[in-house]
C-alpha cells in the first residue's frame, strides 16, 4: 500500500484502511477527538464512507480487535522517539514535522487496553520535561488519529514509513520493548550535560541493562546509542564494557547497575520505577529466595528486625563502619570528583544508599502488605530501609575497620591468611585472585634475613641519601602490611632536593606490594581546611594508603594530626556539614622536595631523603621499573614483610627501645628493623625538627618576650593594655609584631593571642620554655629557662610568683 504514503484526501484513506482491516473514524478537523459516538463497531463500505467523511475531517483508526489487533505506540517525549529508531526500528512510523517518527504501530493482542510509562509530575518538571507520560502503548477501547490528518498545530500528519507490513509482536515482547525504551528515554534525559561523570554513567547502564536480560552486544549497542543522542564527544568510547560487567556480576562480585546510574544522575528517587520499566526486559526479578516478610500495622519495627536477618542471612556484604553503613565498591574508573585520584580496580567502602539497600532487600525477602482480598506483594517499602539506615549503634551485621589485599598480622600478632570477613580483626581481607604462599608462624632470625634481602630487591635502585632513609622506606612496605592491625601510624615523608628523583615511584611501588595497585593519590588544598575535605574522602572510602603528592607548602594542620594519632576520626562528609566518626587504618605518605613539616606534624612523621647527586635526576634511567617487579613478586615480598614481623613477634621482640610517641604499637616494626641491624627509622624525626618554621616563631618570640619583660609574670589583660598603646623599646614593639603575626591579626588582639600562647605552653625550645597559670583574674604567662634561672639574657632575677 505504498500509495498510502502520499495520501492527501481523508475520504481515500478511509477506504485504504478498510481494506487493510482497520476500521477508520471520522475526527474533527484539525482535532483528535471524533465527530461522534464511535463506541460501537461500524461496518464501512464506498457510500458509507462518502457519506461519513468530509474532505476537511481528520481521520482516526479504532486500535485493537476492531482493527485486527492494531496497536499504537505514541512517544510523548521526543527522547522515547529517537530511543525507538532503534529499540521499534522494525515498525512503521509516522508524525509531523516538529514530531517526527512520535507513533509507530504493530498488531498485537495486549492483555490490557492501554500501557502507560509516566514519571511522577514533580520529577518531569526537575528532568525540565513538559510532559509526565513517556510513552504509551494503547489498543483496545482507544483510537489514534492517522495521516493525513491535521494536527491541532496546523502541522500534516505523515507517514515515515510504508504500513505495508505491519509486524505481529507477542504482548511481552512489546512491553518489554515499551519499556526499555522509556527507561532509556530517561537516562538520555538526565545524560550529564558535560565531561566529567559521563563514562561512570554509562558504566552503570551497561551493569543495568546487562542485569535486565539484554545480550552483550545489544548492551554494548545501547549504551553507545544513549551516548551518541545526548552529543557526547566520546560517544564511541562508552560501549564494549558489557562482557566485563557481565564476568563481575556471573562472579557475585560488586558491579555497578541500577542503583549506582541513578545516584549519578541526581534521580535516585526513578530507581524503582526504572527497575519496574527494565524489569520488563528480564523475564527473572532475580529473587532468589523463599523467605517472605509481611509489612503488617502496628509491627513495623519487627518488618525491620526481620529485614535485617534477611539481609545478614543472604550475605548482601553490608558492614557497620563507625556511625556508617558500608559496602564494597571497585572503581571501574576514577573520577577524582572528591580530590582524590584512584587507580582503575581499586576496592572502596561506600555508604549504603537508600535506592541500593532497597533492591538488596528485594533480593533477600517477598515482600507483602495486608490487601482487601488477603495479602499482596509488593516492592520492599522505602520506610523499612529508612528506618534501618537510621539505626546507628544498633545494627547486627558486621563492624569493619577496614579493607586488606594481602595476607596481613591481627592485633595480637597472629596471622590472617583466609580470604573474608575476619570477625577477630574486623578486617576483610579480598586477595584480588592472588596465591600467597603460606607464611610461617615462627620464622627463625636467619630466615628474617633472607625476607630482608626479599623486601629490599625492589627499593634497590632508589638512590637513598643515608640508610636511615633506606629504613623508613621499609618501615613504609611493612606498615602497610599490618596497618590494619595498628591503632595509629606515623607518616612517611619521602623528600629529595630536586624533582624527578623517584619519590612518587617510590610510594607507588609500596602501594603495589600491599594492594597490588597504585595508591589513592591527592594534591594538597590552597590550606588545611581543603586537605581536610580530601582527607576525609580517603577515610570515608577507607583508602589503604593515601599520597600526598608534590606537597609545596608547609605540611600540618589539626586534622591530619588527628589522622595520624587516633584510632577514630571525626570526618565531614563530602558536600555536607555533616561528620561522622570513622576508624583510620589508612598509611599515609607525603612526598615533596625539600619538605617542611609545621608545628606537631614533626613528632608525627619519619623522613626518607632521596638524593641523586646529580643536576637533573630526572633524566637518570632505572634497569627496570620498581613497580612491575613489585606487582610480578608480589606474592613473595607480602610474604617476606610478614616472615619479618612474624619473626620478630616470635623471638619475643628481643630489641627494646624507647617508645615512639602516640605511636606505641607501631613501635614494634621500628624494632624489627633495628634487630635485623638496619638503622633506626625514627631518626629522621630530627630533620623535621629542624626545619618546623612554626618552631622558628617559637623560638624567637620567647627570646625576644625574655629581653622586654625578663622573667616578669605577665597578666595577659595587663599584656595587651602594655602591647596595644605605643611600645616605649625595641624588645617590645618586636613582640606585639610577632604575637600579631603568629595569631594571624592585622590588629594586636586579646584574645586570640591568648588562644594562640596556650598552644605552646611548658614546650621547651632552644633552652626556654614558656609557663602559665591561671587565678580569678586571668591567665598569667612569664619566660623562663627550662633548667635552672642563670639569666643569660638581661639579668633580671626572677620575680616572686603571686600565687
Amino acid at each position: 500500500m505504498a500509495e498510502l504514503m502520499n495520501i492527501v484526501q481523508t475520504i481515500d484513506a478511509a477506504r485504504a484502511f478498510v481494506e487493510r482491516g482497520w476500521e477508520p473514524i471520522p475526527l474533527q478537523p484539525k482535532g483528535k477527538n471524533p465527530k461522534g459516538s464511535w463506541g460501537t463497531p461500524a461496518v464501512w463500505d464506498d457510500q458509507q464512507i462518502a457519506a461519513g467523511f468530509s474532505p476537511n475531517d481528520n481521520i482516526g483508526v479504532a486500535l485493537g480487535g476492531r482493527s485486527n489487533g492494531l496497536v499504537d505506540i505514541d512517544f510523548d517525549w521526543p527522547e522515547a522517539a529517537r530511543i525507538a529508531d532503534t529499540v521499534f526500528a522494525d515498525l512503521p512510523s509516522f508524525g509531523r514535522p516538529s514530531s517526527p517518527r512520535s507513533h509507530r504501530i504493530a498488531r498485537c493482542n495486549l492483555s490490557k487496553g492501554r500501557l502507560v510509562f509516566q514519571l511522577p509530575a514533580k520529577k518531569a518538571d526537575a528532568l525540565l520535561v513538559d510532559r509526565t507520560t513517556v510513552l504509551e502503548i494503547r489498543g483496545d477501547k482507544h483510537q489514534t488519529m492517522f495521516p493525513p490528518s491535521i494536527h491541532p498545530t496546523g502541522e500534516v500528519v505523515r507517514w515515515d514509513q510504508e504500513p505495508d507490513n505491519v509486524p505481529e509482536l507477542a504482548a511481552d515482547d512489546l512491553e518489554r520493548r515499551g519499556g526499555l525504551c522509556a527507561a532509556l528515554a530517561v537516562v538520555l534525559s538526565a545524560y550529564p550535560k558535560v565531561q566529567g561523570d559521563r563514562d561512570n554513567v554509562c558504566l552503570a547502564l551497561t551493569g543495568a541493562l546487562v542485569r535486565s536480560g539484554l545480550d552483550d552486544n545489544e548492551v554494548d549497542r545501547l549504551v553507545e546509542l544513549v551516548a551518541k543522542l545526548a552529543n557526547d564527544e566520546e560517544a564511541d568510547k562508552r560501549g564494549g564494557k558489557a562482557g566485563a560487567s557481565r564476568t563481575k556480576i556471573d562472579a557475585d562480585e560488586p558491579a555497578w547497575g541500577l542503583p549506582e546510574l541513578c545516584e549519578r544522575l541526581g534521580i535516585a528517587e526513578l530507581e524503582p520505577t526504572l527497575r519496574k520499566w527494565l524489569g520488563g526486559v528480564a523475564i527473572s526479578t532475580e529473587v532468589r529466595t523463599s523467605r517472605e516478610i509481611s509489612v503488617l500495622p502496628g509491627e513495623y519495627p519487627a518488618a525491620v528486625d526481620e529485614a535485617e536477618q534477611a539481609l545478614m542471612d543472604g550475605n548482601a556484604g553490608i558492614y557497620q563502619r563507625g556511625e556508617t553503613l558500608v559496602r564494597v565498591a571497585r572503581l571501574d574508573a576514577s573520577n577524582g570528583a572528591d580530590g582524590v585520584r584512584r587507580p582503575v580496580g581499586t576496592i572502596t567502602l561506600v555508604e549504603v544508599a537508600q535506592p541500593w539497600l532497597l533492591e538488596q532487600l528485594a533480593r533477600a525477602a517477598n515482600w507483602f502488605v495486608p490487601g482487601k482480598t488477603g495479602f499482596v506483594r509488593v516492592d520492599p517499602p522505602s520506610k523499612v530501609a529508612t528506618a534501618y539506615r537510621a539505626r546507628v549503634g544498633e545494627w547486627r551485621v558486621p563492624s569493619l575497620l577496614g579493607i586488606v589485599q594481602a595476607p596481613t598480622l591481627r592485633s595480637d600478632g597472629s596471622l590472617l591468611q583466609t580470604p573474608g570477613y575476619d570477625e577477630r580483626s574486623r578486617l576483610l581481607y579480598d586477595n584480588l585472585s592472588v596465591q600467597f604462599p603460606t607464611i610461617p608462624e615462627n620464622p627463625s632470625h636467619d630466615d628474617a634475613v633472607e625476607a630482608l634481602s626479599r623486601l629490599a630487591r625492589p627499593f634497590r635502585e632508589f638512590s637513598f641519601s643515608d640508610e636511615a632513609s633506606r629504613s623508613v622506606a621499609l618501615a613504609a612496605a611493612l606498615t602497610a602490611l599490618v596497618r590494619g592491625s595498628l591503632p595509629t601510624a606515623p607518616m612517611f615523608a619521602f623528600d629529595a632536593p630536586a624533582a624527578g628523583t623517584g619519590k612518587s615511584l617510590l610510594a607507588e611501588t609500596i602501594s603495589v606490594i600491599a594492594t597490588g595497585h597504585r595508591p589513592a593519590m591527592m594534591s594538597q588544598g590552597m590550606n588545611a581546611e581543603e586537605d581536610q575535605k580530601r582527607l576525609s574522602s580517603v577515610l570515608m572510602a577507607g583508602d589503604p594508603i593515601i599520597v600526598m603528592d608534590n606537597c609545596e607548602r608547609p605540611i600540618g594542620g589539626e586534622f591530619l594530626c588527628s589522622m595520624l594519632t587516633q584510632e577514630i576520626v571525626q570526618a565531614r562528609v563530602l558536600g555536607k556539614s555533616q561528620m561522622v566518626r570513622l576508624p583510620q587504618k589508612s598509611v599515609v605518605i607525603a612526598t615533596g622536595n625539600n619538605l617542611i613539616f609545621a608545628g606537631d606534624m614533626t613528632r608525627r612523621a619519619i623522613v626518607c631523603r632521596l638524593d641523586a647527586g646529580v643536576e637533573r635526576p630526572e633524566s637518570r634511567q632505572f634497569q627496570f621499573d620498581p613497580r612491575e617487579e613489585a606487582a610480578q613478586d608480589r606474592a613473595s615480598l607480602v610474604a617476606a614483610g610478614l616472615t619479618i614481623l612474624r619473626a620478630y613477634i616470635s623471638a619475643g621482640k628481643p630489641c627494646q627501645v624507647p617508645k615512639l610517641g602516640s605511636f606505641e604499637d607501631w613501635n614494634y616494626v621500628r624494632e624489627a628493623l633495628i634487630w635485623l641491624d638496619m638503622d633506626d627509622p625514627a631518626s629522621t624525626q630530627e630533620r623535621l625538627l629542624s626545619s618546623d618554621p612554626r618552631r622558628d616563631e617559637i623560638a624567637e618570640i620567647l627570646t625576644v618576650w625574655r629581653s622586654a619583660y625578663g622573667t616578669r609574670p605577665v597578666r595577659l589583660k595587663d599584656l595587651a593594655t602594655d602591647l596595644s598603646g605605643e611600645p616605649t623599646d625595641a624588645p617590645r614593639n618586636e613582640l606585639v609584631d610577632l604575637l600579631r603575626l603568629m595569631s594571624n591579626h592585622h590588629q594586636f588582639n586579646a584574645k586570640s593571642v591568648g588562644r594562640t600562647l596556650s598552644k605552646h605552653v611548658d614546650r621547651i625550645v632552644n633552652g626556654l620554655v614558656l609557663r602559665a597559670r591561671g587565678d580569678s583574674s586571668g591567665k598569667i604567662y612569664w619566660v623562663e629557662r627550662a633548667f635552672g634561672d642563670d639569666d643569660a639574657l638581661g639579668g633580671q632575677d626572677q620575680e616572686e610568683m603571686p600565687f
